[in-house]
């Protein structure tokens, strides 16, 4: 009989007080330096950012405050954001694993007492594979077992993917009910359906692949049918631990290849993988049943800038090649490709060739650029004009993809080579090249900033938020030109009434919009005084922004007397007027005495 739901609560969250104790903790630098070279920039580290492709370093790291900053792609945040952006970790795993690593116990609040939310799902995770992969080697696994038979999957393959099978008889809810387990835990990480009051299998009938993290620990399945079934795959539903957005199957076993080969090769199927695996192509990965996305394309570009994709040679294989192009490029890689015959896929073309042969094929490997340029010059009649503008015209959108400036400017002298063009046209095309990156030493500017009184005044609030207590009741909100900066005031002064010793960094471990955390992680990074300083400049910060105040009502008032349809509706714009500049000369006297 089916298990009932449990009413008990499905988990809670990471306590606030082991948030603060990891943050103290952790060092950022040396988190941020496992991934990214740096080197030291005044009071800030400085080096290229693993987030964009750039030259000249624009990514900063305030060793202090905790916080990191790129001024060329703008992302920023804490030591936790970091590692959730560089690792595509969730906000608890990046704080469980900082965690781990300095010695925190891990409090969580809000959910069923004694239970840590994540560690039990990845605990029932892991007793479901072991009860698949039992599955897969009894009388109920033989479908499976002949399926991979019939596949030439070698007992190694499977023992090493762990793969399983899930039959019809319930018997992974048997297994968790065995087990003590809390049903509706299972149903929360994937394995269980509600059904007629409680609960059955998810996969029935299945050949299993566990899809683990980079850590080797399972989040999910993909079921593939070894029959006539639809559908042929089935993947675990999207949960706290399986994002098939950001995982890649076979990265905890490929990671000491890909490091010892500085490659690594993306494919789109779980039996492609296997298929490399055994011919001894090891640094091989797979997408989990999905297009390649941006937080693919970041996690590979961590591991490796040679990435090589070996898609199906049909026409639907080649299209997902170049789409993949566009998270690559922007993701700072250069990615390479090769397909195999017509009609083929990866895994039926590793069954019949050499390993020798797959190992020079794949060294092969040309760039996707090349390859779609190549595609490009075939596609139109070259020899027409109406050819030429195709083909121009199509390369333009691909160009534009390419970051690095000599690899965009070969490739625009050889589509000018090719259309017969001056390659100025090409490059006029495509538009110019991003600003450079600032020169090296402290943080630039803000970005677009025409505002520095606004800049300054944030710096020192970052530098002491409980000058944002102060800056609210001066009014500063409304004399700010911009909703993120506004929000920023009033997040930091929130922090210092509710923790008056607190650091402005504390707040970019908490929830806030992109704008918000981009602007505060920006001017935590240039704040470069002591709170007793920051207190010091506050007034005069303050002064400089009112007089830019003064001066921006000034303009609005005078514009609206120009329009003004008669005197009547001057005469009181008139008077504002004077009461501004009176206000406005009073502050900058006020400044000249100083």
């Amino acid at each position: 009989m089916p298990a009932a739901p449990s009413r008990r609560p499905l988990g809670g969250r990471i306590s606030e007080s082991t948030i603060r104790e990891v943050r103290d903790r952790a060092d950022i630098v040396e988190i941020v330096s496992e991934t990214v070279p740096l080197t030291r920039a005044g009071a800030n580290f400085r080096g290229l950012c693993p987030f964009h492709r750039e030259k000249t370093p624009s990514f900063f790291v305030h060793p202090t405050r905790q916080a990191f900053k790129c001024f060329g792609c703008g992302e920023g945040g804490s030591v936790f954001h970091f590692l959730m952006k560089a690792r595509n970790l969730s906000f608890a795993d990046s704080v469980e694993e900082l965690a781990d690593r300095y010695g925190v116990a891990v409090r969580y609040e809000g959910g069923t007492p004694g239970i840590k939310p994540r560690e039990d799902l990845f605990t029932i995770l892991r007793l479901a594979s072991g009860t698949y992969r039992d599955l897969l080697r009894s009388p109920a696994g033989k479908p499976g077992r002949d399926f991979l038979r019939r596949r030439a999957v070698t007992p190694e393959a499977e023992q090493e993917f762990s793969l399983g099978w899930a039959g019809h008889g319930g018997e992974l809810l048997a297994a968790i009910t065995r087990g003590g387990i809390d049903p509706a835990r299972a149903e929360a990480a994937g394995l269980l359906l509600p059904s007629g009051g409680g609960f059955r299998d998810r996969f029935r009938g299945r050949l299993l692949f566990p899809i683990a993290d980079a850590r080797g620990r399972v989040c999910g399945f993909g079921g593939r049918a070894v029959d006539d079934a639809v559908p042929k795959y089935l993947n675990s539903p999207e949960s706290e631990l399986y994002r098939k957005s950001s995982l890649l199957y076979g990265l905890h076993q490929a990671l000491p290849s890909i490091r010892n080969e500085g490659r690594v090769v993306v494919v789109e199927g779980y039996m492609d993988l296997i298929g490399l695996w055994q011919k001894g192509i090891r640094s091989v990965v797979a997408t989990c049943g999905t297009a390649l996305t941006e937080s693919h394309a970041r996690t590979l570009k961590r591991l490796s800038g040679n990435v090589i994709l070996f898609y199906d040679g049909d026409v639907a294989g080649k299209m997902a090649t170049v789409r993949s192009g566009g998270p690559l490029y922007a993701a700072g890689v250069s990615p390479k490709v090769l397909f195999p015959p017509k009609g083929m896929d990866p895994d039926d073309w590793a069954k019949v060739t050499p390993p020798e042969e797959i190992a020079r094929r794949i060294a092969g490997a040309v760039p996707l650029m090349e390859y779609i340029e190549r595609g490009a010059s075939r596609k139109y009649d070259l020899g027409t004009i109406s050819g030429k503008l195709s083909y121009v015209q199509l390369m333009e959108k691909y160009l534009r993809w390419i970051g690095e400036p000599a690899e965009r400017e070969l490739y625009a002298q050889r589509v000018a080579a090719t259309a017969g063009l001056p390659v100025e046209t090409i490059r006029r095309q495509i538009g110019e090249q991003g600003a450079a990156a600032p020169p090296a030493g402290n943080p630039p500017a803000a970005a677009k900033d025409p505002l520095p009184e606004e800049s300054h005044l944030l710096q020192l609030l970052a530098a002491d938020p409980t000058l944002a207590v102060a800056a609210m009741r001066d009014g500063v909100a409304p004399m700010l030109s911009g909703e993120d900066a506004r929000e920023a005031v009033f997040r930091l002064a929130s922090l210092a009434e509710r923790t008056p010793s607190a650091d402005a960094a504390a707040l970019l471990s908490e929830t806030l919009p992109e704008g918000v955390r981009s602007r505060l992680s920006a001017e935590i990074v240039r704040s470069d005084v002591s709170p007793e300083e920051a207190q010091r400049r506050y007034p005069g910060a303050l002064r400089e922004l009112r007089i830019r105040q003064a001066q921006r009502e000034i303009d609005d008032l005078q514009e609206r007397m120009r329009v003004a349809a008669d005197e009547d509706e001057r005469a009181p714009l008139f008077s504002r007027v004077l009461a501004a500049k009176t206000e406005k000369e009073r502050l900058e006297s006020e400044r000249r005495s100083r």
